[in-house]
């Protein structure tokens, strides 16, 4: 090999190993797999033709791996392996061929579907879940069981008492991942690229009841350490686990040659669609579990099993106009509208260009032919313009200086990505941030919906937040559809809001990465507004919840006098800008809750303030940590397993109220 290839294959393997990086251990990645795919098959030709004391070490050689630095880990009792891939029909009869010639016939091959997913151990000893981890690098595997818990499709015991390791995928269904996403961008927070980096992100989030509205499944479909098992080969296996309890999938088929491989293949490439959850092949394994004792392992893949991987599907249109979104905080998103096309499943005439940077990577120009995919087969994503069908005298495409919509200037982040409009009375702000602002969360102002506040903005009954607490409800019950009664039970509605604490009020601001815990911390720390804005940075990000990204970001809110000014209005309406603590006693003190099903006396927020009042702290999910359940009618799965939890006290609302002598 000379230097020159030599010097392509050592980038390569660089290449190659920060995308593992950023695909399995921060589930960020920046290019398609059909794309890291392509970099694999480069790196193995390059490789092939060097002799094995040449080749040094390969990440080609090594499991991907998804262990955080200082995460708690648990060595797999069984390795677990990587898939070998084959990308074309071709590379998939070499396989079965290379097989069959090995053994000296054909084995019965299962054909399963292969879950775009989140790999998943668990050991179960007596019956009972004892943890769960992640793959890892193979040998050993990141905890995750108190999250894994919450999901409703795995269960806590099983009708096998040996030890056995459980494997399979955790995934999250595509209308899940839609909605994650549309939320995601409500919140301008920072979307998921495909359903796999959403289910690899949210298995490992710290807050278990924030998994749990993940809505995250799972298909399990092999086994690790098993002894005493008893399934012989892989299509009873499956059964075995269905029998168990476990989710399979139940498109699979015993295959006794490759023209009955290449069917099923070809039949879910062009299916995959139908599903409710994402597939990016088919898994070709020998069904007899002894055979595949017999074929054994590479260092990284197991020799009788291999992927058939499917190709995103790309289609051509054009591009025939550039729109600027702006959200609630001001981001401006770019987004492309697009002649309709039909591709992987439904018709596609938008695609987000992210950024000002993307443009410019993409060098658009109105009327391009453009080439698009579906990244991760859901999202619709611009790959290229073809500049060789650019129309002459193509318009380029900016990034406008000024807001589309108020003309501020636009102001980039702190990290340069994302372009800013910094007023905060900016119209196509307002109307999100009125939604924002009467929210539950925030200043729960019942009656207060999408619906009217779009009307009232139309009718120019508001201009800003501060007009929400000097309506005209005279005029407000003229409104089509309205009424005197609507019009006096929101009046009351707004009155009401005027006591909420400090901490829902700062919430309700708006405030970029302000969520209502940092709210709340915040507001227990200052005490007040006028400490909170003068403030510097540094005391900013010794709060909890905060730091200096945060900390930034509520700088640059109290520098512009907008906002400012918004405050003292509002402050000017009667609006409660000093936070209250509310404490009657510490009878509660050093104790955590959790609140299930609906109580009887008290809406659950009205409780939640009560607990804190007697110094408890309220939990989002059950775990080992959790002192006391506290139970109302209906209760969800939370009383489930806390029953499974000895430490955990299950009490009623009334018993709750005796703890604090009421």
């Amino acid at each position: 090999m000379n230097d020159e290839l030599k010097q392509e294959m050592e980038r390569l393997r660089a290449e190659i190993e920060r995308h593992n990086l950023l695909y399995y251990e921060l589930a960020n990645p920046s290019i398609s797999d059909y794309d890291y795919d392509q970099l694999v098959l480069r790196l193995k030709e390059l490789e092939a033709r060097l002799e094995g004391d040449e080749r040094g070490e390969s990440p080609l050689e090594r499991v991907g791996s998804d262990l955080r630095p200082g995460a708690e880990t648990i060595a797999h009792l069984q390795r677990m392996y990587s898939l070998e891939n084959s990308y074309s029909a071709e590379e998939l009869e070499q396989w079965c061929a290379k097989l069959a010639s090995e053994l000296g016939f054909f084995p019965d091959l299962t054909t399963e579907l292969k879950i775009d997913g989140f790999s998943i151990n668990l050991f179960y000893e007596g019956g009972e879940l004892r943890y769960a981890t992640t793959r890892g690098d193979g040998v050993t595997g990141e905890v995750v069981t108190t999250n894994i818990r919450t999901l409703s499709a795995i269960p806590d015991r099983i009708r096998h008492l040996s030890p056995i390791e459980i494997r399979g995928e955790i995934y999250i269904p595509v209308a899940d991942f839609l909605k994650l996403n549309e939320e995601r961008t409500a919140n301008e927070e920072k979307l998921f690229a495909n359903p796999r980096n959403a289910a690899a992100g949210s298995i490992k989030l710290k807050d278990p009841g924030e998994v749990k509205k993940r809505h995250l499944n799972a298909i399990f479909y092999s086994v690790g350490h098993s002894p005493g098992l008893p399934a012989q080969r892989q299509s009873e296996l499956l059964a075995w686990l269905a029998g168990l309890g476990f989710p399979t999938a139940g498109q699979f088929r015993v295959c006794a040659s490759y023209a009955e491989v290449r069917e099923f293949c070809d039949r879910w490439e062009n299916e995959r669609y139908s599903l409710p959850y994402e597939i990016d092949g088919v898994v070709v394994k020998v069904d007899e579990l002894a055979l595949q004792k017999r074929l054994g392992y590479t260092a990284k893949s197991p020799k009788w099993a291999v992927a058939f991987k499917f190709k995103p599907e790309e289609k051509e249109t054009r591009l025939l106009e550039v729109q600027y979104q702006v959200g609630r905080t001001g981001a401006v998103t770019p987004v492309a509208i697009l002649e309709p096309v039909y591709i992987s499943g439904s018709t596609v005439s938008r695609a987000t260009l992210h950024n000002e940077d993307e443009i410019k990577r993409l060098d658009l120009h109105l009327g391009d032919a453009v080439r698009i995919i579906k990244s991760g087969e859901i999202i619709p994503k611009i790959l290229e313009a073809v500049a060789a069908n650019r129309p002459p005298n193509a318009f380029p495409v900016g990034f406008p200086d000024n807001c589309p919509v108020c003309a501020s200037r636009l102001e980039r982040d702190e990290e340069g990505a994302i372009s800013y409009c910094p007023n905060a009375s900016c119209p196509a702000q307002l109307q999100r941030r009125i939604e924002h602002f009467a929210s539950r969360d925030a200043m729960d102002i019942g009656g207060l919906g999408a619906s009217l506040i779009a009307r009232m903005l139309e009718k120019e009954m508001i201009r800003g937040l501060e007009d929400i607490f000097q309506l005209d409800y005279e005029a407000l019950a003229q409104l089509d559809r309205f009424g005197a009664k609507s019009a006096a039970n929101l009046k009351n509605s707004i009155e009401a809001s005027k006591t909420r604490n400090f901490d829902r009020l700062l919430f309700a601001l708006g405030i970029r990465y302000v969520g209502s815990v940092t709210a709340r911390h915040l507001a227990e720390y200052f005490g007040n507004i006028d400490a909170l804005l003068r403030a510097g940075e540094d005391t900013l990000a010794q709060v909890p919840e905060v730091g200096a990204k945060i900390a930034l970001a509520l700088k640059a809110w109290s520098g512009n006098p907008a906002n400012l000014e918004l405050v003292q209005k509002l402050r000017a309406q009667g609006l409660r800008f000093s936070f209250e603590q509310r404490r009657e006693s510490e009878s509660l003190a050093g104790k955590t809750f959790l609140l299930t099903g609906s109580l009887e006396n008290h809406d659950r927020k009205a409780m939640e303030e009560i607990i804190r009042s007697h110094g408890g702290r309220i939990v989002s999910g059950v775990s080992a940590g959790l002192d006391y359940l506290v139970v109302g009618a209906k209760p969800g799965s939370k009383l489930a397993k806390a029953q499974k939890i000895p430490s955990i006290q299950i009490i009623s609302e009334n018993e709750l109220l005796e703890l604090i002598g009421r």
